[in-house]
């Protein structure tokens, strides 16, 4: 199937603002920036689009793939190379946004057949409602047990400095799926069509490689400068 060159440009767009967040965040980490700079509300907002643009995109791609279930696994792999790896450089990353996108694509592979077979208007908005009601309630609900922050429960002294849990999260990816089955049933409209340069759209074709690359390479010029 001809890829969509338009959803390749909004991810390429979302990997060079995550890389240039990430920069940042680094030059925090290493004190070259204060905090009123790095959690400043444009960064806020900058950093909720990249990651909802991530998730819809993710979702989206799920209605092209033949194959979510390796999709998914490949993406867990990589999550846990992520998580292992701000380990090795004493963060501490428990379920990323990479996991959620994993694990949302194996359950996308499960249930896929089932939520196609409904109307696309009441999967989009049975998707959104659910997800701000599975915020609400998770934040509301502190658990005891440690091992299910995956869920969105948290235990106490729970922390992550990349943090997207299944609720609300999956539901975002869901909306996701509706929008790559509009882009299906629109698939020769002008804009789904359209033809970009190479540098618009590589990057976005390879997200996965450079989000696992792209931190250490970050973080490792920022050593070798400001150590």
């Amino acid at each position: 199937m001809r890829r969509f060159q338009v959803l390749d440009a909004w991810r390429t767009l979302a990997i060079v603002l995550m890389a240039a967040y990430h920069f940042l965040f680094d030059l925090y980490i290493f004190g070259v920036t204060g905090a009123e700079t790095m959690f400043c509300t444009p960064l806020n907002v900058l950093e909720r689009f990249i990651c909802c643009s991530f998730i819809l995109l993710a979702g989206a791609s799920a209605r092209f793939s033949r194959n979510n279930l390796r999709r998914g696994l490949t993406v867990l792999g990589a999550g846990l190379a992520v998580e292992l790896g701000a380990a090795a450089a004493g963060q501490t990353i428990r379920w990323g946004v990479l996991m959620l996108l994993g694990a949302s694509m194996v359950l996308y592979h499960i249930l896929g057949k089932h939520l196609q077979k409904l109307p696309p208007a009441a999967l989009g908005w049975g998707s959104l409602v659910l997800f701000f009601a599975a915020r609400v309630w998770t934040e509301a609900v502190t658990v005891s047990v440690p091992w299910l922050y995956p869920l969105g429960f948290m235990a106490p002294g729970f922390f992550s400095a990349d943090y997207f849990p299944l609720l609300p999260w999956f539901f975002l990816f869901l909306l996701g799926t509706v929008l790559g089955g509009w882009c299906l049933e629109h698939r020769d409209s002008r804009l789904l069509t359209l033809e970009l340069p190479a540098a618009f759209t590589w990057p976005g074709r390879h997200s996965l490689l450079i989000y696992v690359l792209h931190q250490p390479v970050l973080y490792g010029i920022c050593y070798l400068i400001w150590r």
